[in-house]
């Protein structure tokens, strides 16, 4: 087919789509052909063309349509096989406009479509190759032994944090942690946890902001040895690892400092959250930008009752939208803080895959803006769940809008500077007015508390599991053994959740919002790549 020819056919597509007897069926074959004749054919894309995609994007014509976010699914992909084929800096620049358009100004499917669509754009992501070391012969040690080995003397009895048994050392009062196994931990997830540390140190990384990153220690040449006595009691129900396999290391004094710790004596004044929540937001863009990415920033899940019996373990997936259990319990020990970013077991190396990046930054705002969240309630965390009515407590007035909306942009604005290496310029596609009022609305009333223990789940457990959950829950000895388990599902408060149980989250301003700022970091990334600009 020769040029001629293929401009005839792009027009008649083109013309095809902009009338308005076209049906759902036709439009989206018009728009399939149109996505293939440009992928194949990239020399014939025009302005017009741009313009003639955004129109589906924006039109509300189908978007009752059951199969709707296929249609426009297309229509975001080839917008997206524009920026990337596209021969001119400015037929890029008006396909990124048009598709950023569309995140600015709808929701839904259209919204969802566009923001994929520039999440999946090509990006060079080269993380490092991190060898954990794994020996089969693991040392064994006594505690004095290792006070010993590192000259340690007149320290405190250690205490445990956690999982962690913590003692201060030196002058400086560092500390001196021991993180043990849990009974699911592998041997490899623990060495792997130390490899990073060691990386991170030594492996040439610029941080010009404070990154107090702890240094692994070995004994008897290795990074995980079993601890044969334990310096101070265990409480029941602990799932520690019964062989008692830990590793080392030396951290900074701050390294148990949240940003958001309840405690009054504890809590952070405004100017240093904002500072501590900026930077981290910075550094997790930076990893990120160097394929280093946190997976777990806070524990997500959306159902923390079936994560025994579910292939998902019950975690939180934002892009699905569903209701986000317990997320204030969630914030309360965030794996970053005065020292910036912590327990790097959950560190992964990722090589070039656009979609899973997409979902991993999200994953980082939406986990920097719960916790923002959080910050507010956390002045006071006697205001929380039901009253004596049985009524939602309403603590809206420990939020200030204007700090909120504050924070949310300066975490963006950062997230962005870490990982794209530059300032975001022009205007953002997104209302911080209206999210910082949603998510004082949402977060800051206690409405959903509710969850459902299944009949299903109750099966899967033990009668010591059964009384043991309900007995954690709140329930006296008295009430429990009034349950009959498996008979009938009970309901149990564990709350606050974003969403009613089995619903969507109640807050899905924040999800289409971080959508949105993950596809804007994507988009200015490749923009960056391929044309050495900062975005338009």
């Amino acid at each position: 087919m020769n040029a001629r020819e293929l401009r005839k056919e792009r027009a008649v597509l083109e013309n095809g789509l902009r009338r308005e007897d076209m049906d759902f069926a036709g439009t989206y074959l018009a728009v399939c052909d149109l996505h293939e004749l440009i992928r194949t054919r990239p020399e014939t894309v025009m302005p017009e063309t741009i313009q003639v995609f955004r129109g589906v994007l924006m039109s509300r014509e189908f978007s009752r349509q059951t199969q709707s976010f296929f249609l426009y699914r297309e229509a975001a992909d080839a917008l997206a096989a524009m920026i990337v084929c596209a021969a001119s800096e400015p037929l890029a620049v008006e396909a990124i406009r048009a598709l950023t358009n569309v995140l600015g100004t709808t929701e839904g499917h259209a919204h969802r479509a566009a923001a994929g669509a520039l999440g999946s754009l090509p990006i060079a992501i080269q993380g490092p190759e991190i060898s954990d070391g794994t020996r089969e012969d693991i040392p064994s040690i006594k505690w004095h032994e290792i006070l010993k080995e590192m000259d340690v003397t007149n320290c405190d009895e250690p205490a445990l944090i956690g999982r962690s048994l913590v003692v201060a050392i030196g002058e400086e009062k560092k500390l001196l942690v021991f993180k043990l196994a849990r009974t699911e931990c592998s041997l490899q997830c623990m060495c792997r946890e130390a490899a990073w540390m060691e990386h991170l140190y030594s492996g040439g990384y610029s941080f010009p902001v404070r990154f107090n990153i702890p240094t692994a220690i070995k004994i008897q040449g290795s990074h995980v040895f079993r601890l044969e006595n334990m310096p101070v009691g265990m409480p029941e129900g602990t799932d520690l690892h019964p062989d008692g396999y830990a590793i080392g290391f030396i951290a900074h004094r701050e390294y148990f400092t949240y940003p958001n710790d309840h405690m009054a004596e504890r809590l952070l004044t405004m100017e240093r959250f904002r500072e501590v929540m900026f930077r981290n937001a910075w550094l997790l863009g930076k990893l990120t930008f160097s394929g280093i990415v946190h997976s777990a920033p806070i524990p997500l899940f959306h159902n923390r009752v079936q994560r025994d019996r579910r292939e998902d373990h019950g975690l939180y997936e934002w892009p699905r939208r569903g209701r986000l259990d317990r997320w204030l319990a969630s914030c309360s020990y965030p794996n970053f803080g005065m020292t910036g970013i912590r327990d790097f077991e959950h560190l992964i190396a990722l090589n070039g895959l656009s979609r899973k990046l997409h979902y991993y930054i999200g994953t980082h705002i939406f986990s920097l803006l719960l916790v923002t969240g959080s910050y507010f309630r956390d002045k006071d965390r006697s205001r929380v769940g039901l009253d004596e009515q049985g009524n939602p407590i309403d603590a809206r007035d420990l939020f200030d809008k204007q700090f909120l909306k504050e924070l949310i942009e300066g975490i963006f604005s950062r997230y962005y500077q870490g990982f794209v290496g530059r300032e975001i310029v022009g205007e953002v596609p997104l209302d911080f007015d209206e999210l910082s009022y949603r998510m004082i609305e949402e977060m800051g009333v206690d409405r959903y508390m509710e969850e459902l223990l299944r009949v299903v789940d109750q099966k899967e457990m033990s009668d010591e599991e059964f009384t043991k959950f309900l007995g954690e829950r709140g329930y006296s000895g008295d009430y429990i053994r009034g349950f009959k388990k498996g008979v009938e599902d009970i309901t149990i408060y564990t709350g606050p959740h974003l969403g009613g149980f089995n619903e969507r989250i109640s807050l899905p301003e924040l999800i289409e919002s971080v959508e949105t700022m993950s596809a804007l970091c994507i988009v200015g990334r490749h923009y960056r790549e391929k044309f050495s600009k900062p975005t338009c």
